[in-house]
């Protein structure tokens, strides 16, 4: 076995092994514990409150951690000359500009059109269609998906989540009806599970904190889909579960149902790690200096926050001081 290879069976292995045992443990330990089941879900319980907790957290973290330098990254023309075109977007010098960029790079994922390929004569600007496919593909319908799941903790139901579902409905003839997003999320996750594993340079530099939420995000929805189309989970006892860990009131199903059992440990564990993982990009994205800040350094000064208060002395003071000192060693003075 090659090096390369040992490295991927480390690392995908770790992390397909992880996201099994949490599959088959809860929910075997549910079956296991027959009319006392309910205990397997308590860790899932106090999911949301870790969840809060660790985002609060971090986002305090980063509030408070001072930037020293302005540091944007720039990729277009900076404002200058009139005769030149000032790109906005690339070198944004404006508040406006900032919120127009941060509003493109996060919703449109426009830097996966300036990815750097390595050609046979050097560096080069190339467009990754594929990877912006899926990424666009992946987070559109996990968002979609986790809007749709509001149904299941709100009384009534509002009125967009219905209008969402009828605009998502792939086929009528499915009962239940089959979503477009419950086939396009898994294969989404797909590609871009493939992508590490099959890209040498991505392989090599892909760790069990990269393919984790990968594969963790993909049971999530194996297991979602499985639940509505195979075995037909009781949606009216899934949302009576729902809305009372919502409300704090635990409402049990008459038995316990494993792919639900798994669902729903795979979802606390997803939000146990996100506000510590890598997963936290989505609100840090919005943080980093690197792009809210305009490119104003030769406009406007900016203060270090890390610089020490130093004590200092007009000319004046110190010719008054050390004057006599001064002329004894023959150096000019101002004034008498």
């Amino acid at each position: 076995m090659t090096e390369a290879a040992r490295h991927l069976a480390l690392h995908l292995g770790s992390a397909v092994g992880a996201v099994t045992t949490i599959c088959v443990v809860p929910s075997l330990a549910a079956v296991l514990l027959g009319d006392h089941w309910s205990l397997v879900l308590l860790p899932v319980a106090v999911a949301p409150v870790f969840f809060f907790v660790g985002f609060v957290w971090r986002i305090w973290r980063w509030i408070r951690t001072p930037v020293p330098f302005r540091v944007p990254l720039t990729t277009g023309q900076q404002h200058g000359l009139a005769s030149v075109t000032h790109s906005r977007v690339g070198n944004p010098r404006s508040t406006l500009d900032v919120v127009l960029r941060v509003s493109v790079d996060v919703l449109l994922f426009r830097p996966l059109f300036r990815a750097t390929t390595t050609a046979p004569t050097g560096l080069s600007q190339g467009i990754a269609p594929w990877l912006w496919l899926a990424a666009m593909a992946f987070h559109a319908s996990l968002a979609v998906v986790v809007l749709r799941h509001l149904r299941l903790f709100l009384e009534p139901v509002p009125g967009f989540v219905a209008v969402l579902e009828r605009w998502d409905c792939a086929s009528p003839l499915f009962l239940p009806k089959l979503h477009i997003t419950s086939l396009l999320l898994p294969a989404a996750l797909l590609m871009l599970l493939a992508r590490r594993i099959w890209l040498p340079r991505v392989r090599v530099i892909s760790l069990t904190s990269d393919t984790f939420p990968l594969v963790l995000l993909l049971a999530i929805a194996l297991t979602g889909l499985l639940m509505r189309h195979l075995t037909r989970t009781d949606v009216t006892a899934v949302k009576a579960l729902t809305t009372g860990l919502a409300a704090g009131i635990l409402v049990l199903p008459e038995r316990p149902d494993p792919l639900l059992v798994m669902h729903l440990w795979l979802v606390g564990v997803l939000l146990i790690g996100f506000p510590f993982g890598k997963l936290m990009h989505m609100p840090g994205a919005l943080m980093s200096p690197t792009l809210t800040m305009a490119n104003v350094n030769r406009a406007r000064r900016h203060i270090n926050v890390l610089n020490p208060k130093v004590e200092t002395l007009q000319y004046a003071d110190y010719e008054a001081t050390f004057r006599e000192r001064m002329i004894e060693a023959g150096l000019p003075v101002e004034g008498k």
